[in-house]
């Protein structure tokens, strides 16, 4: 804040997606969709500052070390593809250069919808630049049609939603992408007994998405039907918070994603789902579309259960990672102004 009260600074937040059963019903392909997620930190972090640089926006990446500059809507060779086509769609005002920074603590290809919160919590940021607001839903289908539209990549409405409302939702999607967001209650032991696990490499969700779509083509599918139903399932267990109920939805969701391509429990995920009920874990659910790489999330029967599968995770395989999450009860949040 400068001398007169005036921020000279945006910063944007958005939350992370995990353990989101129904998921691939809220696709063209796979509707009407039903999907439960929760939205987690860390999420990602956008800040927009006030330069004299006489570059016009420099954007600036810090997991992968880039700063550079971008002109809005000029034709170039883009290196962050998703981060210029937000500046593009949603530019700060002429004549106002700005320094934008991109960090998150979260692995590139996760699985947990860091994508999504990235454009969400740019599009935020980017917005309150222009003097403007986004509401979350105007924020999550904004966010979805650059992906979607402009990139040209598949994707559902999920993630999306999860990064720009926050808390644990219960989605219907019908028709695509249209979606009717249903908050479900605060569930703190939920969010204590919950690990989520990084098998080591990212995966390519919209590579995912082209297997399968090629898959439902030629054969068609019912696995989409128990997906909807692991949705259902995990939504009555919130509402009765019940820990037994929501990992066997978990499960169920897991065992309805292999039905729809075998591919889609990884070798990985399969390892890690082998020391988890070993270890007496209540349920399992791969994260995102699946497939190999991206993350699993793990529901332990105690908080002491959580911390002996953690530990063992950790020793199982270097490449593993066990990344931090708290539930988050808030979605996009936007600060400041320029």
């Amino acid at each position: 804040m400068n001398r007169l009260g005036c921020w000279l600074m945006i910063e944007a937040s958005a939350p992370i997606r995990i353990c989101d059963n129904g998921g691939w019903t809220d696709t063209w392909f796979g509707g009407p969709g039903r999907v439960l997620n929760i939205a987690v930190t860390p999420g990602v972090e956008v800040s927009i500052r006030a330069t004299t640089s006489p570059d016009p926006i420099v954007l600036a990446v810090e997991s992968y070390g880039d700063r550079y500059p971008v002109v809005p809507r000029a034709a170039r060779a883009p290196r962050h593809r998703l981060l210029e086509a937000a500046i593009d769609s949603f530019p700060p005002p002429e004549g106002l250069a700005v320094e934008i920074c991109v960090r998150s603590e979260v692995p590139a290809g996760c699985s947990t919808g860091t994508s999504a919160a990235v454009a969400v919590a740019l599009l935020g940021a980017l917005a309150a630049a222009r003097s403007e607001e986004l509401s979350p839903r105007d924020a999550a289908y904004a966010a979805h049609q650059i992906e979607v539209d402009i990139l040209g990549a598949e994707s559902g409405i999920q993630d999306q939603l999860s990064s720009a409302f926050g808390g644990i939702n219960f989605l219907e999607i019908e028709p695509y992408p249209e979606a009717a967001v249903h908050p479900l209650p605060a569930w703190d032991e939920l969010g204590h007994r919950l690990t989520l696990v990084f098998l080591g490499h990212a995966h390519d969700s919209s590579a995912v998405h082209q297997q399968v779509i090629e898959g439902v083509r030629t054969s068609g599918s019912q696995a989409f039907s128990l997906l909807r139903d692991a949705a259902i399932a995990a939504r009555e267990a919130v509402l009765t918070q019940d820990l037994d109920a929501f990992g066997a939805a978990m499960i169920a969701n897991t065992e309805a994603q292999r039905s729809l391509h075998t591919e889609l429990v990884g070798v990985d995920a399969c390892r890690v789902i082998e020391i988890a009920a070993a270890q007496g874990a209540v349920g399992w659910k791969i994260n995102g579309a699946g497939g190999d790489g991206g993350s699993i999330t793990i529901l332990s029967a105690t908080r002491e259960a959580k911390e002996a599968l953690e530990h063992r995770i950790a020793v199982l395989d270097a490449h593993y990672r066990v990344l931090p999450i708290q539930v988050s009860p808030c979605g996009l949040q936007v600060r400041g102004a320029l």
